[in-house]
């Protein structure tokens, strides 16, 4: 079982960036939203403490490894099912429009 499996998975809104880096840190994964809109469709972004686990997690939503960003925080990019998957992983059911 990989440590994404047994990883807590916690969402967190826009406005929780620092509190999304710190959990992601701490061994969580996190599901932060973007506040930036792809052709008009919800986004957030996938977070993990390294790149094992970050690749582990987006594994286990289906993602494929070049869609990987690497930035001052590496990510995915969620949109679409991949988004809907992490957003139950989060028990967000129905994965709720943010306010």
């Amino acid at each position: 079982m990989s440590d994404a499996t047994r990883a807590e998975w916690r969402y967190f809104a826009s406005r929780e960036v620092v509190e999304a880096r710190v959990w992601a840190g701490a061994g969580g994964i996190a599901v932060h939203e973007n506040i930036f809109r792809f052709r008009g469709r919800r986004t957030c972004h996938l977070l993990a403490r390294d790149e094992a686990a970050l690749f582990a997690a987006a594994g286990l939503l289906g993602c494929r490894d070049e869609w990987f960003h690497r930035t001052r925080t590496p990510h995915f990019d969620l949109i679409e099912i991949y988004l809907e998957r992490a957003l139950i992983r989060c028990n967000l059911v129905p994965p709720a429009e943010p306010d």
